[in-house]
């Protein structure tokens, strides 16, 4: 068995990366958050422009009280239409019901992508890579919803990367009307485990507990 390990990307911080597996990677990560959350992510490529996961969890699962674990696991699916070339940039469909924060059966705080579609394409530098995207989706939480992302990952030599994505988050009665920005320092070893710590909700969005709070994610790769 011939092992390739690098490194995936499967989000910014919180919205979609604009990639997906290779042909027979896997990925498996795990994000703490804000109210005792706790994530794991599987990832694998099923062919090279398709990738499939699960992913499931808790919140209050860290520290005192009951653990509010999920009603469903989340599925996220990854389809490359249009791969990027010289000029035209890539284009890509996914599937996303993973959301974030307290789910109570009709949405949780933050809510999932849904379906959406993304475009973006990645620039290379000396010794530095630029990787800006853009997309639209449709969310089937609580009263469906179109919203719209961004994400940028400057990445330092094969070691450190930048992480900043933004969503408006468009029609949402939970929020404060400012959108959810959220930046990240990612440090990756051996270009197979990464760990990352990250800030979010800059703007202070969410509700009066949660604004500006810290998440932790910690990735592992291989393939066979």
């Amino acid at each position: 068995m011939v092992l390739i390990l690098l490194i995936f990307n499967l989000y910014y911080v919180d919205q979609p990366y604009l990639s997906t597996p290779g042909h027979g990677e896997f990925d498996i990560q795990l994000r703490f958050g804000p109210g005792g959350e706790m994530l794991g992510f599987f990832n694998i490529g099923v062919w090279d422009r398709f990738g499939f996961g699960i992913s499931y969890g808790a919140s209050n699962l860290i520290g005192a009280g009951n653990p509010d674990f999920y009603e469903l696991p989340g599925v996220q699916v990854k389809i490359v239409a249009i791969e990027q070339g010289f000029v035209v940039p890539q284009v890509l469909f996914g599937f996303d019901n993973q959301g974030y924060g307290g789910y109570d059966s009709t949405r949780y705080v933050i809510m999932s992508k849904g379906l959406y579609c993304q475009i973006g394409k990645t620039f290379f530098g000396p010794n530095i890579e630029f990787v800006p995207s853009f997309g639209i989706n449709y969310c089937f939480e609580e009263d469906n919803r179109f919203d719209m992302f961004f994400g940028m990952k400057t990445q330092f030599g094969t070691s450190t990367a930048l992480m900043i994505d933004y969503s408006p988050n468009l029609k949402d009665d939970f929020d404060q009307n400012k959108g959810y920005l959220n930046i990240s320092l990612r440090f990756i070893f051996y270009e197979e485990l990464f760990f990352e710590f990250a800030l979010r909700d800059l703007l202070d969005n969410s509700p009066d507990d949660l604004q500006l709070n810290r998440m932790i994610r910690f990735g592992y790769k291989q393939s066979f």
